[in-house]
């Protein structure tokens, strides 16, 4: 391209068989539990009443919960009750990812280099089931599904001082100054991760739980009021979850950082200079959110209380001597 730039551009894709994938081999069977939308409390009245229990008395159950006089119906009804819980991985989880990978540079000429990469991707998994009584794994976008990520950097000598486009005939004092410094950029920009609601009550249109971005605050990061059911006393149990554990459309903040460095190096003698740096880190001091509560039923649901760890703008000046 003009100018001595160089693109890429390529296709990249992965894709990952017989993942470990833990699966309840003692699930409480399917027809025993609830199908509605709504919470089903005669299923779950039912499934949690206290009867007496045959194991009481079997030195093999003493110290645990099973020693106990009653026993809930729903333990009882597993295919072996007399395990809570039986747990094994299958080799049966995948995931895929698709990607255009975009990027550019610039190799130093006329005092300036940059270089750019640009990924356009998507990340699908299926490595776990939605109900312990599903046939078939749940395939969801990956919380390490990032749509778009963009990393620039570039270095740029400014021209002043001697034998440069500005001030050039500056004595070796003044060169030594306000001459050969080097402007250097980092910017790194990143799409935030998937979030969901877990088994949680929903009634409205998923597409309406997004807000644009020039909206969203740290109180009000997506639209709460799109149709969760957020009365605490409603909460679904015992019941086969529908609602996808992630949604592809509702996302964290993602990475907005710049960081810049003005350095100068300087030419003492044959063997001997020095550089002096001054850096800044989060130079704009944008704030980065961490993800938002997602728990419907909770007073700071849909509100951010973290930041994602970047800081503030930090500030650092050094100066380095070499020999």
């Amino acid at each position: 391209m003009p100018g001595g730039i160089v693109i890429d551009t390529a296709y990249v894709g992965n894709r990952a068989a017989k993942l470990g994938v833990v699966r309840e081999l003692n699930p409480l069977p399917r027809e025993y539990q609830s199908i509605l939308p709504t919470r089903d409390q005669p299923v779950i009245d039912c499934l949690s009443r206290q009867i007496p229990n045959p194991f009481a008395g079997i030195p093999a159950f003493a110290g645990t919960g099973h020693a106990n006089t009653t026993i809930g119906v729903g333990q009882l009804l597993r295919p072996y009750p007399h395990f809570t819980s039986i747990l094994t991985t299958l080799p049966a989880g995948y995931f895929y990812y698709h990607s255009l990978q975009v990027s550019a540079e610039k190799r130093m000429s006329k005092g300036l280099s940059f270089q750019m990469s640009w990924t356009y991707s998507k990340f699908m998994e299926a490595t776990s089931y939605l109900n312990e009584t599903d046939s078939y794994l749940n395939k969801v976008i990956s919380d390490l599904d990032f749509t778009h990520r963009l990393v620039v950097s570039g270095i740029h000598k400014l021209p002043v001082g001697r034998g440069k486009k500005w001030a050039s005939g500056m004595n070796r004092l003044s060169d030594a100054a306000i001459g050969g410094w080097q402007l250097q950029g980092w910017f790194e920009g990143q799409t935030g991760e998937a979030l969901g609601v877990g088994n949680s009550i929903f009634t409205g249109n998923l597409k309406d739980i997004e807000i644009p971005v020039s909206q969203r605050r740290d109180t009000r990061w997506f639209n709460v009021d799109a149709g969760f059911n957020r009365n605490s006393a409603q909460v679904l149990a015992n019941n086969i979850q529908t609602l996808s554990p992630r949604f592809n459309s509702v996302r964290a903040d993602g990475i907005n950082n710049w960081d810049l460095a003005l350095f100068e190096n300087l030419r003492i003698k044959e063997r001997y200079n020095a550089q002096f740096r001054f850096q800044a880190f989060n130079a704009l001091n944008h704030v980065q959110f961490g993800a938002p509560n997602t728990a419907p039923v909770n007073a700071a649901f849909g509100t951010v209380t973290a930041e994602k760890g970047h800081g503030q703008r930090q500030i650092t000046i050094g100066m380095k001597f070499l020999f």
